[in-house]
């Protein structure tokens, strides 16, 4: 099993011990953990994506299949910073690790009434990519498939140095039968600043800076859902290792 010193960022496979502590540090190592049950807040997320493609290229973290997990968390995480920008409110993202859909969730944890009702948005995420021109095509052949009415599309744009002309999406949608309950498109625009537009029901665009993702921030970074009682209980976590696949 993997462990991580907090304190000078040392990982190592320890086979035996699970209570180790570090050979350089001497304090008490982290075990790894994984996606289950594990929430993490949008901007975890979107750091994560910016560490891979800074660890292993911008290529690999845009195409390789190894972190395509990751890919739906950012994009995922987009949409939530959006969501916290309209909404002033909290959002936390799961990664689905039993069904094959939806890819994931977002949670936002109401706790206006004394206890924590929790309203979850079941996400699909597809890619733009470069090799189709018309975004429209991937949008269609999502359509054409069935999901449950309460599951929202998000189209991750990564197709570089198209233009998208977001007027001609909503008219499209308008023509089209969608089984979303709503389709938003997501990308970077430029240095430290990302979009998130709804092109179904149309007519929203949000446009994210770094301060946005600065207020972000100051979410805790993982939390895990457990039971208290007939009442649902989340504890932050701290410090977390959770390798890069």
């Amino acid at each position: 099993m993997r462990f991580h010193c907090p304190n000078c960022s040392r990982d190592e496979e320890i086979l035996v011990d699970r209570t180790p502590r570090c050979l350089v540090c001497r304090v008490e190592m982290i075990p790894a953990s994984d996606y289950s049950e594990l929430w993490m807040s949008p901007y975890t997320a979107i750091i994560r994506m910016r560490t891979i493609s800074e660890t292993y290229g911008n290529e690999r973290a845009r195409t390789g299949r190894r972190f395509q997990k990751e890919r739906e968390a950012w994009a995922t995480g987009v949409l939530a910073l959006a969501l916290s920008k309209l909404k002033h409110e909290e959002w936390w993202i799961e990664i689905e690790t039993r069904e094959s859909t939806p890819d994931t969730k977002l949670h936002h944890i109401d706790q206006s009434s004394g206890h924590n009702a929790i309203h979850t948005r079941s996400i699909e995420v597809v890619d733009w990519e470069e090799n189709v021109d018309d975004i429209m095509k991937v949008i269609r052949k999502k359509c054409q498939r069935a999901y449950p009415g309460h599951f929202l599309l998000v189209v991750s744009a990564r197709h570089r140095g198209k233009e998208l002309y977001v007027d001609q999406i909503i008219e499209a949608m308008k023509k089209m039968r969608s089984p979303f309950l709503e389709v938003w498109v997501v990308g970077v625009v430029g240095l430290n600043h990302m979009t998130a537009v709804r092109v179904a029901p149309g007519g929203l665009a949000v446009d994210l800076w770094r301060a946005e993702l600065q207020i972000a921030r100051k979410q805790p970074p993982f939390v895990k859902r457990g039971t208290r009682g007939t009442n649902l209980g989340f504890r932050e976590l701290g410090t977390v290792f959770l390798p890069i696949p």
